[in-house]
């Protein structure tokens, strides 16, 4: 039984810190595919046995924020969001998880019901760096994007 109960602890122990911390402030984002000012917001917390990851993005341009809740508990979630650019409303199904010191997120999009896109994104420190690489495709063209942030101190 104490082989047992040790095992669990060592199993939930060795989850919870593949989780990477990734609490803070970030400032002077910039992406490969279009300028960005503003900056991310990051809170995290434990729930049941996975992170939370409450993530804001504050556009300085516009004003406008923008919220998203990343459970590492790999549960999928479906939710519907407005791309910005074109005005059009999708569904995402996402689901989240914790290896290696990343987040990573496993998306699927869709347009009235029909498959659009597959995305699959991680998001780490790489020293003071906020890292976040998204590869996929959308429509049937490829998509990488990545963003850096610096940690605000």
């Amino acid at each position: 039984m104490k082989l047992i109960v040790s095992l669990s602890f060592f199993m939930f122990s060795s989850a919870l810190l593949a989780c990477p911390i990734l609490q803070g402030r970030y400032h002077h984002c910039h992406s490969e595919i279009r300028q960005m000012k503003g900056e991310y917001i990051i809170d995290q917390h434990q729930e049941n046995d996975y992170q939370v990851y409450n993530v804001q993005y504050i556009d300085d341009e516009t004003g406008q924020s923008r919220e998203d809740v990343i459970k590492s508990n790999s549960q999928k979630i479906s939710r519907k969001e407005t791309l910005p650019r074109v005005g059009v409303t999708v569904r995402i199904d996402a689901s989240a998880r914790c290896d290696a010191g990343f987040v990573t997120s496993d998306a699927e999009v869709y347009f009235l019901g029909a498959h659009v896109g597959s995305f699959v994104s991680k998001i780490y420190l790489e020293g003071k760096l906020l890292k976040s690489d998204a590869d996929g495709s959308y429509l049937g063209r490829d998509v990488h994007k990545r963003i850096v942030c610096e940690l605000k101190e």
